[in-house]
């Protein structure tokens, strides 16, 4: 029988030891989510710093790209030890729902540890990792986000790990768990189906611009012309594509007009912290700045008309 171990908890609980004391030695391969997250970080283009917009993205990638490998050793006939946060029982759900569709009827013992340390263990791991953090707030957290894993998820055992101690623990049936869970699925794969068509369409907005005509403003002079970006470009203007990014800040003037009269180098004179504050700006710089955070779609209109052009 193929056997799939999970070994799940919060940050600095101790779930690499414990893998490596348990089960090094078991012929099993061990997955830890961490190599894939820094996978999906990579792809995605992202070193240390990562965007908070990007987070929950990457995070779904690396796990999927987990939950991959994981069906394809189990598929291989190999025993498969996870390492994850899975705080949630919908996650859970999810990953061991498709591990038994893509696996049909072949026979999968399913196992998870909840890594639940005492304070001084806590405290060594924050330590040896470098944590300012406290363990009462990483308990507060930990107590706050984390859903203990129930039978009904899918598991034949689940055990909690409390220092050397390993107890069985199989609490009371909660069918609805898995009810909500489903639901709370079905939601978030419509709101992200959702934001990746929203996504896409501005995506091919911002590639229609580089063919179709569109409002350029002068912010110097007040000119304004509706031509393609290779007319603004062969006349001199500084405009996005051809010149800077849609929705950030830079010049947008025409051929006739100098620089040091934009908005742009007001922003970044030296010795000047190149941040917009809206509430320092002119009348007419205000509407330049709200008209570039508004780009592409503040061009597709003549701003003194109601008649739209898109």
């Amino acid at each position: 029988m193929l056997k799939l171990i999970i070994v799940m908890g919060a940050n600095c609980t101790g779930k690499t030891y414990f893998i490596n004391t348990h089960f090094r030695d078991c012929k099993a391969d061990i997955l830890n989510v961490y190599d894939y997250q820094q996978r999906a970080y990579n792809e995605a283009g992202f070193g240390e710093s990562i965007p908070l917009s990007a987070q929950f993205g990457c995070l779904m990638r690396a796990n999927n790209l987990l939950l991959a490998d994981t069906i394809n050793k189990l598929q291989a006939g190999r025993d498969v030890v996870v390492e994850q946060t899975f705080y949630k029982a919908k996650r859970r759900i999810a990953f061991i729902d498709a591990i038994r569709e893509a696996l049909g009827t072949a026979e999968i013992k399913t196992e998870i540890y909840v890594m639940c340390p005492d304070d001084a263990r806590w405290e060594a791991n924050l330590r040896e990792r470098g944590s300012n953090r406290s363990v009462e707030s990483c308990r507060k957290q930990a107590a706050e986000e984390i859903e203990f894993p129930n039978p009904v998820e899918g598991f034949d055992e689940i055990y909690e790990v409390t220092g050397e101690k390993i107890r069985l623990r199989m609490d009371t049936l909660q069918p609805e768990i898995v009810d909500r869970a489903r639901e709370e699925l079905a939601q978030e794969a419509e709101r992200i189906q959702a934001e990746n068509e929203k996504k896409r369409r501005r995506r091919e907005l911002i590639e229609s611009m580089n063919t179709r005509p569109f409002w350029h403003y002068c912010e110097v002079c007040g000119k304004k012309e509706f031509i393609t970006a290779d007319e603004a470009f062969n006349s001199g203007w500084d405009y996005p594509p051809q010149m800077g990014i849609f929705g950030l800040l830079g010049p947008r003037k025409c051929g006739n007009c100098s620089i040091i009269n934009t908005l742009y180098w007001k922003i970044h004179t030296p010795g000047r912290f190149p941040i917009v504050l809206e509430g320092e700006l002119s009348p007419e710089e205000l509407i330049t700045w709200r008209r570039i955070k508004n780009e592409p779609e503040s061009l597709l209109h003549d701003e003194n008309s109601n008649n739209d052009i898109s």
